[in-house]
This record gives C-alpha cells, sequence and structure tokens, in this order.
C-alpha cells in the first residue's frame, strides 16, 4: 500500500499525459477521426432508423394490446402484444404501398408541372402587382424577375430529378438497410422489457439506487411527453393534410394535392408553419387561379387553420406540455436556427421537459431551505 502510494503522483501524471496527448492526436488528425465516426454512424445507421420505426410503432400498439386484453379470452390475454405488433406492421406496409402506388405518382405530376409553369405564374403575378401604387413603392415592379426565377428553378435538373426518384428503391444499400432496419425494429418491440430491464441493470451496476430511482423517473416523463406531443402533431398534421387537399381539390385549385400535403407537414411547426402554409398556398391559388380564387383560399384556410389551433389541437393534444406560447415561440425560433426543420419539431417537447426538470429543481430547492429554516428555529 504505501509503495503504492509512493508512486500514486507520478501514476496520476502519467494518465494526464496520456489523455492530453490522446486529445492533441485526435485534434491534429480530425479529418481521419471524423472519417471514422462517419463510417461508424454509417453501419449503425439502420439500427438508428429501427429505434426511430420502433418507437413511432410502439404507441398505438400499446393502445391496441389494451384494447385486445378487455376481451376476456386466454388467446388474446396471451398474444394481445404479439398480435397489435403485427397489425401495425401490416398497416404501416399496407399504407405505404398505396402511398407509393398512388400518392407519390400525383405528386411527382404536381411537382414536375409546377417546375414547368412556375416561371409564367411569377411573371403574371408581376405584371398584376405592378399595377398597384404600393407595388411601386417596395419596387416590386422593378424586381429581376427572371433572376428570380433563375435561383429558384434554374439550380433544378427535374430529369435528373425524375430518374433519382424513380431509381432511389433499386439502389442496394438503401434496400438493405430498410429491411435491416424493418427486422431490427420488430425484434426492438418484441424484446423491449428485456432491452429496458438490461439498460436498468448497467446503470444499477455504476450508479446509487436513489440516482437510478431519479433517471427512470425522469426517463418515464421524457418518453411520455415526447410520445404525446409527437402522436398529437402527426394526428393533426395529417388531419389537416387531408383535408386540406380535399378542400382545394373541391375548389379546384390547382396543385392541391401538394398544397394540403405542404399545409399538413408545415402543421407539425407550432404557429410559423401554420403563417407560412396559409402564405404559399394562398400566393399559388392567386397565381394559378385569379385574384378571388386567392381570396377564398386564404379566408378558408384561415377558417381550418384555426379550427385546428383552437378546436383540434386542444382536442387531441390537451394540457399535455403546460407552457406558454412565448416559450414556444421561443423554442422553434431557438431551434430552426440551430438545427433547421427538424430543430423546430423537437424543440417544444425539449422546452417541456426542461421545464418539468426545472420546477422539480427548484421545488427541491424551496423544500430543503424550508426544512434548513425549520432546523435553525
Amino acid at each position: 500500500m504505501k509503495r503504492f502510494e509512493k508512486y500514486y503522483k507520478w501514476i496520476v501524471a502519467f494518465v494526464f499525459a496520456v489523455a492530453v496527448i490522446a486529445v492533441y492526436k485526435t485534434f491534429d488528425n480530425i479529418s481521419n477521426v471524423a472519417s471514422g465516426i462517419g463510417v461508424v454512424l454509417s453501419a449503425l445507421r439502420p439500427f438508428f432508423i429501427a429505434f426511430i420505426i420502433a418507437y413511432i410503432i410502439n404507441m398505438p400498439a400499446k393502445r391496441l394490446q389494451k384494447a385486445l386484453l378487455k376481451i376476456n379470452k386466454p388467446f388474446f390475454k396471451k398474444y394481445a402484444y404479439g398480435i397489435s405488433i403485427l397489425f401495425m406492421y401490416i398497416l404501416a406496409l399496407v399504407a405505404a404501398i398505396l402511398i407509393l402506388r398512388m400518392l407519390i405518382p400525383a405528386l411527382y405530376r404536381n411537382i414536375l408541372d409546377l417546375y414547368n409553369n412556375g416561371p409564367a405564374y411569377f411573371r403574371s403575378f408581376q405584371e398584376y402587382i405592378s399595377r398597384f401604387e404600393f407595388a411601386q413603392k417596395f419596387g416590386i415592379a422593378d424586381w429581376d424577375i427572371d433572376r428570380i426565377i433563375d435561383k429558384l428553378f434554374g439550380s433544378i435538373d427535374m430529369m435528373q430529378f425524375g430518374k433519382y426518384a424513380q431509381g432511389v428503391f433499386n439502389v442496394t444499400s438503401g434496400v438493405f438497410d430498410s429491411f435491416v432496419a424493418v427486422i431490427a425494429s420488430i425484434y426492438m418491440l418484441i424484446d423491449k422489457e428485456r432491452l429496458q430491464g438490461l439498460i436498468v441493470r448497467i446503470m444499477g451496476a455504476f450508479l446509487k439506487e436513489k440516482t437510478l430511482h431519479s433517471i427512470t423517473l425522469y426517463a418515464a416523463r421524457i418518453n411520455e411527453i415526447f410520445t404525446n406531443y409527437i402522436y398529437s402533431r402527426l394526428v393533426c398534421s395529417g388531419i389537416m393534410a387531408i383535408v386540406c387537399s380535399v378542400v382545394l381539390m373541391v375548389m379546384k385549385v390547382k396543385y392541391a394535392l401538394i398544397l394540403g400535403i405542404f399545409i399538413g407537414a408545415m402543421d407539425m411547426i407550432p404557429y410559423f408553419g401554420s403563417i407560412i402554409s396559409w402564405v404559399v398556398a394562398t400566393l399559388i391559388a392567386f397565381m394559378t387561379g385569379g385574384v378571388w380564387k386567392g381570396v377564398w383560399v386564404a379566408i378558408i384556410l384561415l377558417v381550418l387553420q384555426q379550427f385546428d389551433g383552437n378546436i383540434l389541437g386542444p382536442k387531441v393534444m390537451g394540457d399535455s406540455l403546460e407552457i406558454r406560447p412565448l416559450w414556444i415561440i421561443f423554442a422553434v425560433s431557438v431551434g430552426g436556427a440551430l438545427f433547421g426543420f427538424i430543430g423546430m419539431l423537437i424543440s417544444v417537447p425539449i422546452v417541456a421537459i426542461m421545464r418539468v426538470m426545472g420546477a422539480d429543481f427548484l421545488k427541491s430547492k424551496e423544500r430543503t431551505k424550508r426544512v434548513s429554516e425549520e432546523t435553525t428555529e
């Protein structure tokens, strides 16, 4: 023991020196390190996708399992979870086939037509707007419309896009990754309880029981917040996409399908998404169908978005997040600035989680302070 204590300082110094050299070499060969990390992440990509698939399917599968367990039959009690997983994958497969067979070709035709006729729409829009006084005041009449069109459409080679779109599912690596991801996601769901138990056991070997309890408690709350938010937004966005597509088709608005899908996708982003989709849909309706078509589209979309924000959204989501609108706007702005579209999607539940953890921390501090004051008295 004394001998160890004698060399303790030298051991610490040696470990520190090795760590410094390792850090230096890492930064000195950062390109090689980044390349190696990229290779590892690329190899693990199917499993990341598998986790996302399993996470998305888990909640509806659990709800279906609860419904099956209410059927007072031994068969359903024994195989309820397996049946629910199988049903969800069959449902996802049918949805994927319908999308590939029906939605993608129609969507591609819409995009191709918009690409071909877009420049003419922009020119007619500028000619119409230029007649008004405000257009002269803000310089809209002097816009270099050809330059704008070139920036929007010139860099897109639709023939290459078409070839790419047709060849995506023929790429061997993509098919292999998708196949591995689906199979892995099935096993993740089947072995979910075992995997969770293994993770808890590993953490329990290194952490105190109190710390482990806190981590598992917060993990459950984080999962609940994320699940409720993502599914509520997906439901609302899906309903808005379908309703808006049908309404715009009934109104005979050109590119109704692509506009409906765009409105639904943007509905995933609180506040900003509805504004952006409203402006884009109104402008396209105005350019392709005239002034009154644009006005009616603007009014009807405004009504639908108000229904979504004030009736449908609260009904589906409830008060699961419990955060004020100001913090939602802040979260979306910062998330979008840092991580783009994905940041906008996940920023709101992240802020909700931070609110929960912050509130618990403050309560803990207040409780400690109160106990300390009572002890002092």
